[in-house]
């Protein structure tokens, strides 16, 4: 992930106060939060998924931590100290992908770089795809 779309030092000070704390909690260390956070932020300045982003964590880990925060009011207090590190994330995001045009890359090259979030499949994985697409066609009719 290109360090355009990380969040600062000195965004993160003054960001990191408002995380839940982490010590007293049994159990396997938590990752950093400041990657976690990097990909909220990200997928709000993309416009796109957390699940669709490139290499920041396991998108199960990051939709929990995501629904717990949101449980606890965590996300809703970070998104709002962070917008300016959004509008930056924002801008970043679309230079890099002016650049790309610009250039004359194929797109393959650009996605290849992870800059740009690859969108989920529209069409059904697994053994059975076939068949359940043949008869959700079948239901529309």
């Amino acid at each position: 992930m290109p360090k355009l779309l990380m969040v600062t030092v000195r965004e993160w000070k003054l960001i990191a106060p408002l995380l839940p704390p982490t010590v007293g909690r049994p159990g396997k260390p938590r990752q950093s939060d400041r990657r976690y956070v990097s990909a909220f932020f990200c997928a709000e300045a993309c416009r796109c998924s957390v699940e669709a982003l490139p290499a920041y964590a396991n998108p199960r880990s990051l939709r929990t931590r995501r629904q717990r925060w949101e449980a606890n009011g965590t996300m809703a207090r970070l998104m709002e100290a962070g917008q300016p590190v959004v509008q930056r994330m924002r801008r970043a995001y679309l230079d890099l992908v002016r650049d790309a045009t610009l250039d004359g890359q194929h797109s393959h090259e650009f996605f290849g770089r992870g800059v740009i979030p690859r969108l989920p499949h529209l069409q059904p994985k697994g053994r059975y795809a076939a068949r359940r697409r043949v008869s959700r066609d079948l239901r529309q009719q």
